[in-house]
């Protein structure tokens, strides 16, 4: 998902909203009748040179001493390398005030470069000192951003966090104010004009970097009168402060519940005593989060009804109070943005430039596949309340014949344990962290043709002394690629769920060379204890795949211009990749590289794969009305006129579509960051890249699931090709022919 951050990705399970990503199948798509140049230096460097605000020319000798004591803290590292190359320019060790001195040197920049623009006589436009100058100033900018925005999703300090957070927003606003410049407009459109033969002869990429750019500004309204540029200009501003502030508030909650140990029955014992523990009344309690290492296994195997529904109820009225204003807020802001761009409703805005292109062909498929699902989803339903039936005529209890929200995942454990025999539990002491981290990386090394290199700490530069970060290389060349760091383990005020952050795209850099691109994992997987190392869920082995998919998509870019490079992809495409990398964790080859027996050090048992693949589809039906649920609501607020109330709208949709009522009192919406951060009018793209991903991944199991020669296919045409093309035209090219949605039908139980 695009979160704060503008290339963030992240993984959404059937199930819910977060882990850190509604019409007809015959309309979407015809088809669905439904490097780098040089080795890497022998010493690494990340050298503040390469940082805008470092690189002043300085005469005096008085100013250079004072540069030196602002920022003498910065380490650096040796390296014999060119100035044509950049191997990373991230810094993660400013403070706040730092930050604030770079925002405005990164605005003031490139608002300099694009005055240069504006300058140049019209006889003497050309592509490089007007097109390609834009488009070397998005980059840059977008680049340095990284810098200062990104400490507010990871850094520890609240203090570092708010003012990241704080200047975000400017940053935003900086971008917004670009896209309102009427005379940077018209020098871009003076070229187009004057130059027809020349923009002809340009190859493909470069006359879609035009094209792209002048469509950004015309969404921008500059075919407007002034007066409508303005206003838009102010709505962009006032929506990304809220945007910035609704993911503040989630990043920040610190709701805690307290239970007795007879409160949290069915729950494992090392759960159990790795919580917090707190004395009330002279009773001793155990103290919860909102995160997801305590949330969903309490879920799944807490057989205290009570307990899991005061769990679901804190997390159902999470920020309630703080962000349903403001998401309803932004909702009229987007209303009103549209319809002075001529849009009939901020949906219509949003798809223009996506595959499905119309509201109406989202809500076709959204509604399609609803009713698809609806046999399937009711005898799931009915299969999980038998299951809750029995057990309280077994524990004597009254059976009240509903289905509640808190209900749904536990008697899914249960099915799965009794009529499937699959203990996620006891499975994932097959799954330490270390070891499905080892197996992983080797899995895409061997597939993509890279070669990982993990940084010492001496080398190593992070915001966290959990970070891990790795070098990428090209395995037959030997060549640089990027970066990358792993940031596993939930702290405070951490983006709370599992997602990848770009933090630099790779391009072509104007004075020749390359930017090398850096990408960030970050999740909450359970931290180790003393007696036992971090054992992950089988479905957060599937969300790391998932989301290390979306980083090799990032640094695998290829693309001459920033702005199409690595994930910056058609939205309802850009899960594809990603979720096709799931379906690895089921083959026999790549499970023996990822399971070892926290004890045993023994693979995972075949009989036990092969039960986990059986139970793969297990209540798919259901799981799945689910996700067509938040794309319903996602398209019924984006589709909608006037104001939107989202409680309402929620309760009603999550009890027609997903079959399970939430509670009184409650609303989702105030945590579905999704449609706040850039997904809105786009979750049902986790669907419709579905139908994407499953076709690909039908090409890997007839060639081989491990094909390095399918895989460095799949790298060079699929991820290194970023939006240098429609995402159907690489699609075409990799798979040889049409998609086809047969695969994705069996896969969600349509079929």
């Amino acid at each position: 998902m695009k979160s704060i951050l503008s290339v963030s990705r992240c993984r959404l399970s059937s199930s819910k909203p977060f882990v850190g990503n509604s019409v007809k199948i015959t309309k979407p798509i015809p088809s669905f009748s439904l490097t780098f140049p040089s080795t890497f230096p022998r010493n690494f460097r990340q050298d503040i040179d390469h940082f805008s605000i470092f690189s002043k020319t300085i005469s005096s000798k008085t100013s250079k001493n004072i540069q030196f004591q602002q920022f003498k803290h910065i380490r650096t590292f040796s390296m014999s390398s060119t100035s044509h190359n950049r191997p990373n320019r991230l810094r993660f060790d400013l403070t706040a005030e730092q930050v604030r001195d770079l925002t405005t040197e990164i605005i003031n920049k490139h608002k300099k470069s694009l005055d240069d623009i504006v300058s140049v006589p019209s006889e003497n436009r050309t592509f490089e000192n007007t097109v390609r100058a834009f488009s070397d100033a998005e980059g840059e900018f977008s680049s340095s951003r990284s810098n200062c925005d990104f400490y507010a999703q990871v850094s520890a300090d609240k203090s570092l966090r708010d003012v990241s957070n704080e200047m975000s927003t400017k940053l935003d606003s900086s971008n917004t104010e670009v896209f309102s410049r009427e005379d940077v407009f018209l020098a871009l459109s003076d070229y187009q004009k004057k130059n027809k033969s020349k923009v002809e002869k340009l190859d493909d990429e470069s006359k879609r970097l035009l094209e792209k750019i002048l469509l950004d500004y015309r969404r921008s309204g500059m075919d407007l009168d002034k007066e409508a540029r303005e206003r838009i200009k102010e709505l962009r501003n006032e929506m990304s402060e809220i945007k910035t502030q609704f993911q503040q508030n989630l990043n920040e909650d610190t709701t805690k519940l307290h239970f007795t140990k007879e409160e949290l029955d069915g729950m494992k014992e090392d759960f159990i005593q790795n919580l917090e523990k707190v004395t009330e009344d002279g009773v001793e309690k155990y103290v919860l989060t909102l995160k997801y290492p305590d949330l969903l296994p309490l879920l799944q195997y807490c057989k205290v009804d009570e307990t899991r529904r005061k769990m679901d109820l804190a997390n159902s009225k999470k920020c309630m109070d703080l962000n349903t204003p403001l998401l309803e807020k932004l909702v009229l802001l987007r209303q009103e943005h549209a319809k002075i761009l001529g849009y009939s409703n901020p949906a219509a805005y949003c798809l223009e430039d996506k595959m499905a292109k119309e509201p109406f062909v989202v809500l076709n498929f959204l509604q399609d596949l609803t009713s698809k699902l609806e046999n399937g989803a009711q005898k799931d339903k009915q299969t999980l309340l038998e299951l809750k039936r029995a057990e309280k005529k077994e524990l004597g209890q009254e059976f009240d014949g509903q289905l509640h929200i808190w209900d749904w995942r536990y008697y899914e454990n249960i099915l799965l344990e009794r009529e499937y025999q699959v203990d996620h539990q006891k499975i994932s002491e097959y799954f330490p962290l270390e070891k499905v981290t080892d197996g992983l990386l080797k899995i895409y090394q061997n597939l993509l043709g890279l070669t990982f290199t993990k940084l010492t700490k001496e080398e190593a530069h992070v915001w966290h002394e959990d970070v891990e970060q790795f070098k990428v290389s090209d395995t037959s060349s030997g060549g640089l690629v990027g970066y990358f760091y792993l940031d596993l383990h939930p702290r405070d005020g951490k983006y709370g769920h599992a997602a990848e952050f770009g933090l630099l795209q790779g391009f072509q850099l104007p004075e020749g060379g390359r930017q090398y691109p850096s990408a960030a994992m970050v999740a909450n997987f359970t931290k180790p204890t003393p007696s036992k190392p971090s054992l992950l869920l089988f479905s957060e082995v599937e969300t790391y795949f998932h989301e290390f998919g979306h980083v090799m998509h990032e640094l695998c870019s290829k693309a001459t211009y920033p702005r199409f490079a690595g994930t910056n992809v058609q939205r309802d495409f850009v899960e594809a990749p990603s979720q096709m990398l799931e379906n690895w964790c089921y083959e026999a080859e790549v499970l023996k590289e990822l399971s070892s027996h926290y004890q045993t050090k023994e693979s995972l048992p075949e009989e036990l794969r092969e039960r986990l693949v059986r139970a793969k589809l297990v209540l798919e039906p259901f799981k799945n009305r689910r996700q067509l649920f938040f794309g319903t609501f996602d398209m019924a607020v984006h589709t909608s006129n006037g104001p939107v109330d989202t409680t309402k709208l929620w309760k009603e949709l999550i009890a027609k579509v997903a079959l399970t009522p939430c509670q009184e009192g409650t609303n989702g919406a105030a945590a579905f960051s999704h449609i706040v951060g850039g997904y809105e009018a786009g979750y049902y793209g986790y669907m419709w890249s579905l139908v994407y991903s499953c076709d690909m991944y039908e090409k890997f199991k007839k060639e081989g699931v491990l094909s390095s020669t399918l895989g460095r296919k799949y790298r060079d045409t699929i991820l290194s090709k970023g939006d240098t093309k429609d995402a159907m035209e690489i699609l075409k090219e990799f798979l040889g022919r049409e998609p086809s949605n047969e695969a994705f039908l069996k896969q969600i139980g349509a079929l």
